[in-house]
């Protein structure tokens, strides 16, 4: 992650705190490298490149269903023709997004005080599947038919695929440290 990204990422923490957000979700956008959308506060594109959609992480945008209130929602700009979970189509995550990704979470549960669990930061295949145990609505992930199957398993550095949150947290965890 760059120091300009990073800086700008803290900056816009800043101006979150006190309001609220307890949740952050991990998606892909089903499209190319620099394709950004603005559903997502924060785009990561493929060469690692962070691309914020707004200056308000507070704001409620439509990324993950029924929970977007006091949650911030950060997409990989990847999976463009993906058609189940170990094929992510010509455009597969790369290793410089997900490591980027692993770096916002890490920065985000610092600056706003929220646990790196699954309770807190989930991809959006956990909360399809409502993994967290909140329950806003009916299940529609890879255990449940599959509609959405964001990030729901991820290569770890031992080269196994594993659950895509349980990377996603630990990279996390690890950067913290």
């Amino acid at each position: 992650m760059s120091k300009d990204d990073k800086d700008q990422l803290l900056q816009y923490l800043a101006a979150a705190k006190g309001k609220g957000i307890r949740k952050v979700y991990a998606h892909w956008t089903a499209g190319r490298y620099d394709q950004v959308f603005d559903d997502y506060h924060i785009c990561i594109k493929g060469d690692g490149v962070v691309w914020f959609t707004t200056d308000n992480l507070a704001a409620v945008l439509a990324h993950t269903y029924m929970r977007n209130t006091k949650a911030i929602g950060i997409t990989l700009c990847c999976a463009y023709g993906a058609t189940y979970p170990h094929n992510f189509g010509q455009y597969p995550p790369m290793d410089a997004q997900i490591e980027t990704l692993a770096e916002v979470l890490a920065i985000i549960s610092r600056e706003l005080n929220i646990p790196i669990d699954i309770q807190h930061i989930m991809t959006h295949a956990e909360a399809a599947d409502n993994l967290d145990g909140a329950r806003p609505h009916a299940a529609y992930g890879p255990k449940n038919g599959c509609e959405r199957w964001d990030l729901y398993e991820l290569q770890d550095y031992d080269g196994q695929w594993k659950s895509g949150g349980e990377v996603l947290r630990g990279k996390a965890i690890w950067y913290q440290q």
